[in-house]
């Protein structure tokens, strides 16, 4: 039988078909996700963007008042980056980033004008979160949705086109098989947005679906929490979802009722490749034994099908993980999908 490469094996998943499932672990390190899976994500965040969750964003809340902040927020006073620049900013991340390996299907990772939203109200580290290098938001902007609908589309609007321009450029690499991007608007209980709001992000993530697959490219979206309620619409837009983050897995009690639940996705979806099966929560626990791991993974496999399934990690590693803390998990899972 000719051996297919990691780049035909995932397009053939995007057309139905299957030879074997492929794997994507989603590392954050384009070299090393190419030694240990058949995906390599391309990082197209950008520079302008790039300290909002570090220094605070341009429309951080500095006082208590948030009707009074709503009301002063100035969209056009930050100095928002040339679309050009974005456009030639994706066009080097993209052609740095495919040198590695040539064999690999290579997906570009964008994040979405909600995620950068967010973070653009974001007040910055606290002294705790520089010691531990961590950073955060406090969900300003989905208060602003509320108080200020008409300025919160501004702000969402003016991302929204930043992203777009990107995607665009993305897509219309020879390299770049597919784009996801990376747009959380729900937790476990649906959407954290004002439900007004929330058509307008699908809305605009709907847009940028259609700038993609009208490039020829296949169009991918990462949105954690439970999306269940929006999957008709985002369904018929995405040709694949990521990472399906329905509800907790953290342990393995719950990663195998997480499991299960997964058919019910797959019934709405039959169509729609589905990038999960790795919940991070599991792999980055010394508790948690490799051939339970496998376990989870083969439950996933039973609900879902072979068909339309890369197997993926659900997030990046938690921070102070590095590879050689899982390694042997990862190892084992290549082990277990290559003798299926």
């Amino acid at each position: 039988m000719v051996s297919l490469s990691s780049r035909e094996l995932v397009l053939e998943v995007f057309r139905g078909k299957i030879t074997r499932i492929p794997i994507y672990f989603w590392l954050g390190d384009p070299v090393q996700e190419a030694k240990v899976g058949d995906i390599v994500g391309v990082r197209c965040w950008f520079e302008a963007f790039a300290n909002f969750l570090y220094d605070g964003g341009p429309f951080k809340r500095t006082e208590s008042n948030y009707h009074k902040w709503g009301e002063q927020l100035s969209v056009e006073s930050y100095d928002w980056p040339d679309l050009n620049s974005v456009r030639l900013e994706v066009d080097q991340k993209i052609k740095e980033t495919v040198k590695i390996n040539k064999g690999r299907s290579f997906q570009a990772e964008i994040l979405g004008p909600t995620e950068y939203s967010e973070y653009s109200c974001s007040p910055g580290q606290t002294e705790t979160g520089k010691r531990l290098d961590q950073v955060y938001h406090r969900f300003d902007f989905a208060v602003l949705t509320k108080l200020n609908p008409n300025k919160a589309k501004q702000v969402h609007g003016k991302f929204f086109r930043v992203v777009l321009a990107a995607a665009e450029e993305a897509a219309e690499q020879e390299a770049i098989d597919s784009v996801r991007i990376a747009d959380d608007f729900c937790y476990y209980r649906g959407s954290i947005y004002d439900p007004q709001f929330t058509k307008v992000i699908i809305k605009r993530q709907a847009e940028l679906a259609k700038a993609i697959k009208g490039r020829g490219k296949y169009a991918v979206l990462h949105a954690d929490g439970n999306i269940i309620p929006y999957l008709d619409h985002l369904g018929r837009e995405f040709d694949g979802l990521h990472p399906l983050d329905i509800c907790p897995k953290s342990t393995l009690q719950n990663a195998f009722a997480w499991a299960s639940k997964l058919r019910e996705v797959r019934e709405l979806l039959p169509e729609t490749v589905f990038f999960t099966g790795i919940p991070i929560d599991l792999l980055c626990n010394k508790q948690v034994r490799a051939d339970d791991l496998i376990e989870v993974i083969k439950q996933v496999i039973s609900n879902v099908g072979h068909r339309r399934l890369v197997l993926t990690t659900t997030h990046r590693p938690y921070p102070g993980w590095i590879f050689e803390d899982f390694k042997e998990k990862v190892w084992a899972i290549n082990n277990y999908i290559k003798n299926m």
